[in-house]
């Protein structure tokens, strides 16, 4: 009986201490054995967070560089081979290495007091160190909780890391866009941006061009993403926002122009508020006035409209490269008749670059080839983002063993989606045998991050760009009795490490006999020629009337 009233007494206490003792090891056996725990990143909004692993390396947690990107969906470029990975924020850009403790962000050096490593094939870095750069010097508002293991997007006040005089002249700080709301009432419709920070008159400018309103919150930032997805009313049709320099530009499709637009921001909320009056008969009772403050004249300063000017240009599509594929000891595909494709992209690229260059006034031409000339894989590219172009053309033309197959297609860069398609990026990409075997190595591992690439933040703009081109070459191929093969997408590697929207234009099978005889005419070429440059203007002015 003692017995069993001492185990009564001394049981509670044993559980009591094996559930401490087991949250304790909990909590200290990933550090000291290395085991994975768990980095929660909160992207802001009303999205759902998500998980990445959470290494622990010499008492710091680190995490993986392309997970971290994955996450947040912004586009990477990886060099295995020097263990170097680039990501571009939607304003910045960040180079980290393996064995390195310095980030480079916008070509300026910034170091750790911990190195990033390289485990299992990938760059892990140390997150509280990589957060506060990315927090002081970029436009990513980012925030690491080491208690917790959560990374997130902030919607506090944040510095403005530049030196423009007007920055310095108003001591500027950043806010963030955390939410947008589109209300429809009976004499118009108002836009709520809720924002983090109060802004200057100045600072806060709407216009109206070609259906589109635009609306430019100088230092501003946002999840563009959510904003993108802003549930629409009454006439706005679409919503684009991009992240300037300096500035969040948000434009507007509207089914009709407003009579009037204005601009305030709610003392009371901070709420930045846009009225769009659609019929001045109606009493103004539904729609918001100012509180304690005086609507805003839809021009902006001098000084700040010049500098948004300034920011907008670099966001123009002033650069074009066109990448003729193949070319000198790589003929690429080879067909009826020893037509090469090699022969066919080179004059359909130049003819290209001449209706650009005619019509497109202020629009730049870059080759990556102007002759029968061979040009590496991975060089294509380069060549793209040294120009700082705006858009990337690859052409190129089909073959099949199965020579009935025919007609033209154009392709985005992700994972292939059906054999077929696989089957038509295995072709070009094989053209990697033409290279040297120190040149090669550049492309090992290159399909482990096709689905990374694939979240892009192009990806959405080369999707239009492609549905474009392929529309309009359509309308001029339809008498030819050419099929539409359609949009399609697969893991080109021509495409991979391009920081802007890319497309790849098969332009026909020189392995079918009729398409072979019409695809190496002149005339042929001319309307492939004008079917691209047609869908690429169609992309150039709905994309820049969103700026």
């Amino acid at each position: 009986m003692i017995r069993r009233e001492f185990l009564k007494k001394l049981l509670p206490s044993v559980g009591i201490l094996l559930v401490e003792t087991q949250s304790l090891f909990g909590r200290a056996l990933p550090k000291i054995f290395n085991l994975q725990e768990k980095l929660t990143i909160f992207r802001g909004g009303n999205t759902a967070p998500e998980k990445i692993s959470l290494w622990w390396r010499n008492k710091t947690p680190y995490m993986s560089a392309k997970a971290f990107a994955g996450v947040f969906r912004y586009g990477v470029y990886f060099n295995e081979e020097k263990r170097k990975l680039v990501i571009y924020l939607p304003q910045n850009k960040v180079v980290v290495t393996a064995d390195n403790p310095f980030v480079i962000i916008d070509h300026k050096a910034f170091q750790m007091p911990m190195k990033c490593l390289w485990e299992k094939n990938e760059i892990i870095v140390p997150v509280q160190h990589l957060s506060v750069l990315i927090q002081r010097y970029t436009n990513l508002p980012l925030v690491y909780n080491s208690t917790e293991h959560e990374l997130r997007v902030s919607s506090e006040l944040k510095p403005v890391s530049n030196n423009s005089s007007y920055d310095r002249t108003n001591r500027s700080t950043t806010g963030y866009a955390r939410d947008m709301v589109i209300e429809q009432k009976s004499n118009g419709t108002v836009i709520r941006i809720k924002t983090s920070r109060r802004f200057r008159d100045n600072e806060m400018r709407i216009n109206t061009r070609y259906n589109w309103l635009h609306v430019d919150l100088y230092g501003a930032t946002a999840n563009v993403e959510e904003l993108n997805n802003t549930t629409r009313r009454g006439p706005v049709r679409e919503i684009k926002a991009l992240l300037l320099d300096r500035t969040l530009s948000i434009g507007f499709r509207l089914s009709k122009n407003p009579i009037s637009t204005s601009i305030y921001q709610d003392e009371s909320n901070r709420d930045v508020v846009i009225i769009l009056r659609y019929d001045e008969n109606l009493a103004d009772s539904e729609l918001p006035e100012p509180t304690n403050q005086s609507q805003v004249d839809n021009s902006a300063g001098n000084d700040l409209q010049k500098q948004l000017e300034q920011e907008k240009k670099r966001w123009l599509i002033d650069t074009v490269v066109i990448d003729a594929g193949h070319g000198g000891k790589d003929p690429g595909a080879v067909g009826v008749g020893n037509l090469k494709e090699k022969d066919v992209v080179l004059s359909v690229a130049l003819k290209l670059g001449r209706l650009i260059n005619k019509n497109m006034p202020g629009v730049r031409v870059v080759y990556t080839r102007k002759d029968d000339t061979f040009v590496e894989l991975r060089r294509r590219t380069q060549i793209a983002n040294e120009n700082n172009a705006k858009v990337f053309i690859s052409i190129h033309a089909n073959a099949n063993r199965n020579r009935n197959a025919k007609g033209f297609e154009t392709y985005i860069l992700g994972p292939h989606k059906d054999k077929e398609a696989s089957n038509v990026a295995a072709r070009e990409n094989s053209v990697i045998q033409f290279e040297t075997a120190g040149a090669q190595k550049h492309y090992q591992g290159i399909n482990a991050i096709l689905a990374t690439m694939a979240q892009s933040a192009f990806m959405k703009q080369s999707e239009q760009l492609a549905s474009g081109v392929q529309e309009e070459m359509a309308k001029r191929l339809r008498s030819l009795n050419m099929k539409n093969r359609g949009v399609k997408q697969a893991g080109f590697w021509v495409m991979i490490g391009a920081a802007m929207p890319s497309i790849l234009v098969e332009v026909g099978f020189v392995t079918n006999k009729y398409e072979a005889r019409i695809i190496k005419t002149n005339s042929h070429q001319q309307k492939i020629a004008e079917g691209i440059f047609s869908g690429l203007r169609q992309f150039k002015r709905d994309y820049e009337n969103a700026i």
